[in-house]
């Protein structure tokens, strides 16, 4: 077996042949696999996917917040041309309850959070926006801020990402 092998590459045509097979079906096998599967990007899609999917139990009796969003990619920026990046996120409240948004708490001084002060009553939304200051920050972004409130879900966290360029 081993001979037949060997003297099938030792002819050229035949070992260019072989090599185009090999190609072809490692092609094949990437193709067949999802490229997306197991990268950041993805995971982070399906998090998102999931608080769009949301399915609330019945036995929720308190408030609960949903957000549009939990997470932005605002891409790649020059610090120079975009000093402040204001992302706005829809709030709803999804509970039986009014809901409280006590505080939110960045994870770098280089971003700020407005939230609404006032009750957010059952069925009704409102708008939380986060501003990035851009300056003092290079390379890759990837910032948390953790919303606080009264709801069931007491802690939403919303992730900011991208990339910044001197």
């Amino acid at each position: 077996m081993t001979s037949v092998i060997e003297k099938i590459l030792r002819n050229p045509h035949c070992r260019l042949l072989a090599f185009a097979a090999i190609v072809a079906i490692s092609l094949q096998s990437c193709g067949n696999s999802n490229a997306k599967d197991g990268t950041i990007q993805h995971i982070l899609e399906e998090q998102n996917n999931a608080v769009q999917q949301e399915v609330l139990p019945d036995s929720i009796a308190g408030a609960y917040l949903r957000l549009d969003k939990s997470r932005y990619d605002f891409g790649k920026v020059h610090s120079k041309k975009t000093q402040k990046i204001e992302i706005e996120f829809e709030v709803e409240n999804l509970g039986k309850a009014p809901l409280l948004i006590f505080k939110a708490d960045v994870s770098c001084g280089c971003m700020s959070v407005d939230y609404p002060k006032m009750p957010i009553h059952p069925g009704k939304r409102a708008r939380i926006t986060i501003t990035v200051n851009t300056n003092n920050q290079t390379g890759v972004f990837n910032k948390s801020i953790f919303i606080k409130s009264n709801a069931d879900n007491d802690v939403v966290l919303i992730r900011i990402l991208g990339e910044i360029e001197k």
